[in-house]
């Protein structure tokens, strides 16, 4: 393959949307994978090895169950797990490989994902098996060509779109379930997660002007849901937690196609619920793959071991509505899923309110969920769960859940959302408007703005979060420019936070959860600096389990090293829990007499992202007062 590179794609993303697509008018725009590069870190290290390994795995093993169904040759075996039964997220690896490319501009990927596109459509032409799919390939298929065309101007699969979504018309029932129950009925009819189908659909719609993505479209609008949102009737019942979320950015899609502000308000509503009462410190949701459980404190009991006295139940009901017995073989939090449903519909609300806070929930996955997982292996396997467990977890990729006919948890969802999750670190860092440059998350990188004319880059090179410190922002431009700069102040930055420009302090609000928010003429080599102290805080996993809390510093969720019931005030934690010196940084201590039974131990306590493979770890502990 070509290792070369190549800077421009053939598409400017974003600008594709045919005239009367979108009815809103958006307070702020993300850079479309485009104009924003990471600089050195934890992250960049995440997303190059990702690319690395991404780019390994054979096109011949990817292709082999679409030659098969064509009858053309395979001398390949292709892939074992997920993808082996049915090559579910070939979509989703395409649009990675689309995304990447556009972050990166390696031509490799670019390469990539045209050769296998390109083989698709030779098979498809062969065989019209490849057009009939269930919903949940269909979603995916389609996604990752509309990403193609997107990203990199590849004409040639829309004829590909269309014939898609005209199989997948004449295939869906229309007469199923409309409340979003994944039970039997649902799955006999092929049509799991059916309400994440209009988000595509009306993006179809956007880039081809073609009404019939839109009719088809509004046909699958997730009205239970959005609804019950509208009307803050929050008895929803136990729903697939990855797939609910990413339901909202369908509504996202219907917001900006027709205009109607129920979307939206759907979208809000959501936001502060599940913010509220459904996620853990982390940004993980869903234990088991469950949200909108109706018994409170169901985060608590999902940490608590079944011989727990204050286990409300040994059994749930699960997503299916089935009543099940616990089992920590489905952990806390499907991560990758989980992160990319909340990547992307953060990254609308952000857009179309340019309000600060839709900033928070991206910072806590960015940092403690696909931040802290490890890579993917060669052989397709992942760290599909995060675990939170009061009697401790470790990170792994076996996965012990084996499938009915007998595949094995390999190249599964999580293969596919990992990799848009690492590009997406590209495309939720920095927003434009018309006269504002935004900074909502504070990774190591630079973007390049043109206002006006004038070619403005502004870099982040601090180490931030991996080093404590005020965040430094170079501005380079040639002459000066006038715009504002709107920088993200986190909501649990309650301390002196401070904003200055050239080593002097300027007097603007620096409040948390809000933008700091500076205009004026900026000249070449100026130097912005934002400080928020990191406090160290605890947060209760649920307002039914008070006594059961994770130790943050800051942005970052540490876990402890050992087991342990703590005797300590948990309003106060810097009180009794001390930074180690000489230690690794974030590394804190507890005093002795904190540990229930034994006066003469301390714990300590490290950032959960850097916990490496095979290590136990304690994120959530009881805490008793004294």
């Amino acid at each position: 393959m070509n290792t070369g590179t190549k800077n421009n794609a053939t598409v400017n993303p974003g600008m594709l949307y045919r005239p009367g697509t979108v009815k809103i008018a958006p307070a702020m725009q993300a850079f479309g994978y485009s104009h924003v590069a990471l600089k050195p870190g934890h992250w960049k290290q995440q997303q190059d090895e990702t690319i690395e390994m991404y780019l390994g795995i054979p096109d011949e093993d990817l292709l082999h169950i679409f030659r098969v169904k064509a009858g053309v040759p395979s001398e390949a075996d292709g892939l074992a797990g997920w993808y082996g039964a049915g090559a579910s997220t070939f979509g989703q690896k395409l649009g990675a490989y689309a995304k990447l490319y556009r972050v990166t501009g390696d031509f490799r990927l670019h390469e990539k994902a045209v050769l296998l596109a390109g083989e698709w459509i030779a098979c498809a032409e062969q065989s019209a098996e490849l057009f009939d799919n269930d919903t949940y390939v269909y979603e995916k298929l389609l996604g990752g060509f509309l990403d193609l065309y997107e990203y990199l101007g590849y004409e040639r699969i829309l004829p590909y779109v269309l014939k898609l979504t005209e199989a997948a018309m004449a295939r869906f029932k229309q007469d199923i379930a409309r409340d979003g129950l994944q039970d039997h009925g649902l799955w006999s009819n092929h049509m799991i997660e059916w309400y994440t189908l209009p988000e595509n659909l009306y993006r179809a719609y956007q880039l081809t002007g073609e009404e019939k993505f839109k009719d088809f479209a509004k046909g699958w609008d997730y009205d239970y849901l959005w609804d019950k949102l509208n009307s803050r009737d929050f008895a929803i019942g136990p729903r697939h937690a990855y797939s609910q979320v990413n339901s909202l950015s369908s509504a996202a899609r219907a917001y900006e196609v027709t205009g109607d502000e129920r979307y939206l308000s759907a979208m809000k509503i959501a936001y502060d619920e599940l913010t509220t009462h459904h996620i853990f410190a982390t940004g993980g949701y869903g234990p088991a793959e469950c949200l909108f459980t109706e018994k409170e404190g169901y985060l608590g009991d999902s940490l608590k071991s079944t011989w727990d006295s204050t286990l409300s139940s040994l059994t749930y009901t699960n997503f299916s509505g089935t009543e099940v017995t616990r089992n920590d073989t489905w952990g806390s939090c499907e991560v990758s899923c989980c992160a990319w449903a909340v990547f992307k519909f953060c990254n609308y609300l952000l857009q179309y309110t340019g309000e600060a806070k839709y900033g928070e929930w991206v910072e806590k996955l960015l940092y403690n969920g696909t931040g802290a997982q490890l890579p993917v292996k060669p052989d397709g396997r992942v760290m599909y769960y995060a675990n939170y467990f009061l009697d401790g977890a470790v990170k792994t990729v076996e996965d012990r859940r084996l499938q009915e006919g007998g595949h094995n948890f390999e190249w599964q969802c999580c293969t596919g959302t990992f990799p848009q999750d690492v590009a997406e670190y590209s495309n939720m860092l920095y927003y434009h408007s018309g006269d504002s440059l935004y900074v909502s998350q504070y990774l190591p990188s630079k973007v390049d703005w043109v206002k006006d004319g004038v070619k403005i880059r502004l870099e982040n090179y601090s180490p931030y979060p991996e080093a404590e410190g005020p965040v430094k922002l170079r501005i380079s431009l040639e002459g000066s420019a006038e715009f504002g700069l709107k920088l993200r102040v986190p909501a649990w930055a309650t301390g002196l936070n401070s904003l200055k420009i050239n080593g002097e302090e300027v007097e603007t609000a620096v409040v948390p959860g809000e933008w700091a928010s500076v205009r004026r003429e900026w000249s070449d080599g100026d130097i912005v600096e934002i400080d928020f102290p990191f406090p160290l805080y605890f947060r209760a996993v649920d307002a039914a389990n008070p006594g059961i809390a994770a130790l943050n510093y800051g942005p970052l969720v540490l876990a402890a090293d050992k087991m342990t019931r703590f005797i300590g005030d948990t309003a106060e934690p810097a009180e009794w829990i001390h930074p180690v010196e000489g230690q690794q940084p974030y590394t804190f201590e507890t005093d002795k007499g904190h540990v229930a039974g034994y006066s003469h131990l301390t714990r300590s306590f490290k950032p959960y992202y850097k916990i490496g493979e095979m290590q136990w770890y304690y994120m959530y502990n009881e805490i008793q007062p004294r």
